[in-house]
């Protein structure tokens, strides 16, 4: 097994990298854009920096699922992950708003509940939307950013001028 924090290489099963990656990044993004979701129910707030705290759980845990490793593949995951969870969060969130008013009955999954969250966009999604989805994307992407290399210590004389000698 590589070192955490080892790029991903292609001497590696793809399978073994990306299936957990691909698989920690759908759960995150599930349970975070339920989450998201309930937090808008119960407090008629939508709370924006939880979708910034989805891309930055993307990260950690497509960190944690495969081994510290990192990549530009693992960071698009993260970021495709981060994304997803934000639409989940608002599409819950869409529908439990609705689904409050007595006038409404909303089914969380109908052909129709879905035509009319994509129909509502523009009022699904507002121009602060784009800032909390930048920085859940940047959190997401420096995650998983390649490190650089720890710098090697010389082992051997220095400036410092002659070592004194031992004493018996």
């Amino acid at each position: 097994m590589d070192p955490p924090g080892t790029l991903v290489s292609e001497d590696r099963s793809a399978a073994s990298i990306y299936v957990p990656a691909i698989l920690a990044g759908l759960a995150v993004a599930i349970v975070g854009g339920i989450v998201w979701g309930l937090i808008v129910k119960s407090t008629d707030y939508e709370v924006g920096f939880v979708a910034w705290g989805i891309g930055f759980l993307a990260g950690l845990g497509i960190l944690f699922a495969t081994g510290g490793r990192r990549g530009l593949p693992l960071q698009l995951i993260a970021i495709l992950s981060a994304l997803l969870g934000i639409v989940i969060g608002k599409y819950l969130s869409f529908v439990w708003i609705l689904d409050d008013l007595p006038e409404l009955d909303v089914p969380i999954f109908s052909r129709d509940t879905v035509d009319l969250f994509f129909d509502e966009l523009g009022v699904v999604f507002d121009w602060i939307d784009l800032l909390w989805a930048g920085l859940a994307v940047f959190s997401a992407w420096r995650a998983l950013a390649p490190q650089p290399p720890e710098p090697v210590v010389a082992e051997g004389p220095t400036d410092e001028g002659p070592t004194p000698a031992a004493k018996p």
